[in-house]
Parts: structure tokens; C-alpha cells; sequence
């Protein structure tokens, strides 16, 4: 669970603008107190043909109306996210895996089958709930990387499918590291409200990285082909600019392997 500053400086309300030209394109909507009942499974209706859930018809016309013009927009192929996470533990309630949002139903199936999206709702704050549409993209899960950085220098960078071997990243990995890098130091760097975070980009080469998405750097982020036991004593160093990341990816393939073993597996060849 997200700290109370967390969940203000990494709201995609909070990023968003600052950002937007370097990300997907999104449509932030604010989320009608009815709507997040019905979310958390405190107003639903079932209707006797189908068992579908049925949205209230109290919800505000005025977001009814957005909600379709933000879909029209996307035209009616849109990807959803609150605030902070996407609904992908929801993934198997959606056609071929896609999480595609097509209608509001869409949206409200995702985020009452996702336990991410109801311990994010069930947090207490000031902070407004909000939907998030952002233009849906197909994506190789081998153009996925997260980036870690600690004071303001990019320090690692690893795939976000992991452990799965690409044969591609040794031939590619410097060029990686160099556009990362730059894209980093040119769009990122001071521009974000914390000087220890991670963001999550898209990019294949030749193409030009873009922003997905910002997550704390902490103990219960997910560091894929890093630790945090090897992170943590970096963050009171002091980090020369000038130092390069690691691009940390599996050199081999080596079938089926777990994250633990796979970093055990790094260790030892270190």
C-alpha cells in the first residue's frame, strides 16, 4: 500500500501535465462518489438476463457525457488506470487479455475484479479518485523497461518481463543504455517531484521512448531484475552524474526460471 505522500506525488493527476508530451495520451476524469460505490461493490445491480452489472443511472450526466467523449476520442479503444495503477490482476476478465475499455461496463468489471484497484479505493485520503483513459497501444513486452533512479541519477534499468530472455538485448544493450540514458537526462531529471523514484517507458529501437508510468522507490516496488537489499545502501551515497546504469537482463536462455533464482544466478556471476 501506497504512503499518504506517495499517493499524492505519484497520481497521474499530479505527473500528467508535466509530462504529457513524452507519454501516452490520457483523458484524466474525476471519479463520481456513486460510481466508486459501485466499485467497491457497495451499490451494484445485477440484472435478471445476463447477471451484468448494471451502472446506477443516479451517475452525473455531465461525466456520462465525458466519459463518452473521452471514449470517442480513443475511438472507443482506450486503456484504464486509476490514479495510480492499472487493473492488470484483471486481466482474465477481459477479451484475449487485452484490458481494452470499450464502455463504462468495461471499466467498472476491471476495477471491482482487481485487487490492486480495491486496496487503492479503500485507502481514506483527501485525494480524489479519478479514470484515467489513456489511447490503448499493443505493446511487445520486450520494449517494456523499468528505470530506477536514486538522487536524480539513472542507476539501473531492467526489463519489466522478467526473468524472460531476449536474445536481442546484447547486440542492443548499449544502444539501450545510451537512449535511456538521454531520455532521461533530457525529459526527467528535476522535472519529477522526487529525487529516488522509478518510471516505466516503452521503447524500441529506432523508435523514441515514452513515459508509461512513475512508482516509489521503495521496498515494496517492484524491482524486477533488482533487489532491494542491493538498492537500498545507494540511496545515501552520493551518485556521480556521470555514472552509467546497469541494464540488467538475462544472457542466456535458460528456460523457465524464477526471479529469485534468476537473481541468484546474477549474483553469482558478479
Amino acid at each position: 500500500m501506497l504512503e499518504l505522500q506517495d499517493l499524492r506525488d505519484f497520481s497521474i493527476t499530479n505527473w500528467y501535465e508535466t509530462f504529457k508530451d513524452i507519454t501516452v495520451k490520457t483523458i484524466i476524469l474525476d471519479l463520481p462518489e456513486q460510481l466508486l460505490k459501485t466499485i467497491q461493490k457497495e451499490d451494484i445491480q445485477d440484472s435478471d438476463e445476463d447477471n451484468e452489472i448494471v451502472v446506477d443511472e443516479k451517475l452525473p450526466v455531465e461525466f456520462l457525457q465525458d466519459f463518452k467523449n473521452a471514449l470517442n476520442v480513443f475511438d472507443n479503444n482506450a486503456f484504464v488506470k486509476n490514479n495510480w495503477h492499472a487493473p492488470v490482476d484483471a486481466r482474465m476478465f477481459s477479451f484475449g487479455n487485452y484490458l481494452k475499455v470499450v464502455n463504462l461496463d468495461d471499466v467498472i468489471t476491471y476495477f471491482t475484479s482487481s485487487s490492486r484497484i480495491q486496496e487503492d479505493f479503500s485507502i481514506v485520503t483527501n485525494i480524489p479518485f479519478c479514470i484515467a483513459l489513456r489511447k490503448w497501444i499493443s505493446i511487445h513486452p520486450a520494449a517494456e523497461f523499468r528505470c530506477i533512479v536514486i538522487n536524480n541519477v539513472l542507476r539501473g534499468i531492467t526489463p519489466r518481463d522478467w526473468p524472460t530472455f531476449y536474445a536481442h538485448f546484447k547486440e542492443e544493450g548499449p544502444q539501450i543504455i545510451d537512449e535511456l540514458t538521454n531520455f532521461f537526462n533530457d525529459n526527467i531529471k528535476l522535472r519529477f517531484l522526487r529525487k529516488h523514484f522509478v518510471f516505466d517507458v516503452i521503447f524500441q529501437y529506432p523508435d523514441k521512448p515514452y513515459i508509461i508510468d512513475f512508482e516509489p522507490l521503495n521496498s515494496k516496488t517492484n524491482l524486477y531484475a533488482f533487489s532491494w537489499k542491493e538498492i537500498q545502501p545507494l540511496i545515501n551515497k552520493d551518485n556521480p552524474d556521470d555514472v552509467a546504469p546497469v541494464f540488467r537482463y538475462l544472457e542466456t536462455d535458460i528456460g523457465i526460471i524464477t526471479k529469485t533464482d534468476a537473481l541468484n544466478m546474477l549474483t553469482r556471476c558478479n
